[in-house]
This record gives structure tokens, sequence and C-alpha cells, in this order.
């Protein structure tokens, strides 16, 4: 695939991801439903922090997002063990619409480079930009879940 078409499809996928948080209810943002380990607050932070965290690094930029983000929403972290106040899904969501540019900006032309760092046995930038389109899209099953429990009870 050609890196323009990645590029888009990005973009594409983050557009709905967007669309999709804007109508949750700012009062279900924070509940963790029964069979689920985090929030929708932690997993719209996360898709940021998975992008953010491997993206730059690789084409040999400083991470974008404040350095609260990546405290509050790594892998293996819970809402139940925040200590600050996270940001308000409005910022998170602004956050989410400007990421796409600032990705494409940083990355063009280097999605066929290998990898600088090892990434569950990818080989090149593009690899593991795949990746993480398809790990948002995980994410946002995930919240589409979270949002039809929460709202049923």
């Amino acid at each position: 695939m050609e890196e323009e078409q990645l590029f888009q499809q990005m973009k594409l996928w983050r557009n709905w991801t967007v669309e999709f948080l804007l109508t949750i209810p700012e009062e279900i943002v924070d509940q963790i439903p029964q069979g689920h380990n985090n929030s929708i607050r932690w997993n719209a932070g996360h898709i940021l922090v998975g992008w953010d965290n491997t993206m730059f690094p690789e084409v040999n930029k400083e991470r974008q997002l404040h350095p609260f983000y990546h405290v509050l929403f790594p892998s293996g972290s819970n809402p139940a063990y925040w200590t600050e106040q996270p940001p308000s899904m409005d910022e998170i969501i602004i956050q989410l619409k400007e990421q796409p540019a600032v990705i494409e900006q940083a990355c063009k032309g280097y999605l066929k480079e290998t990898l600088k760092h090892p990434f569950l046995d990818m080989k090149t930038l593009g690899d593991m930009f795949i990746f993480y389109m398809n790990h948002e899209s995980l994410h946002m099953g995930i919240v589409k879940s979270m949002k039809q429990l929460l709202l049923s009870r």
C-alpha cells in the first residue's frame, strides 16, 4: 500500500473515532463497566499515547503529547490508580483531531524505513503504522461496547 493511502486511512479511522467519542455522554466516560478493566476516557487517551509513544521516536522526533498523558494512559495502567485529574474528554478529543496531521508531517517519507527499536517482530515504520490503525480500531470496538453497557443500566 502506498504511503499516501496509509495516511488517508489513518485520517478516516481517526475521524470515525472522534465522531463516535462525541456521541458519548460525559457522565459515563469514567465509569468502568463490569467485565472491563478501564474507562472510555482511558481508552481514548490510550489511543493517543500508543501513536505518540512509537511513531515520533522512530523518526527522531520528541513525543508530542504532554508527559502527563504517558503516565495516565500507557498499556497496563488503570484509572483506579490515578492520583491526579486526567485531561477532559474535550481536551483528549482535540488532541485526537490534531494528531493525524502531526504524525503525517513527521512520518512522511519514512514508512518504508527499518524500525530502530524492535516492535512485535515488525520490520518497518509502515508495519507499525498499520498495527496502530488496527490498535485504534480494537479500542474503539471496546469503547462502543462500553457505551452500550453503560447506557443500558
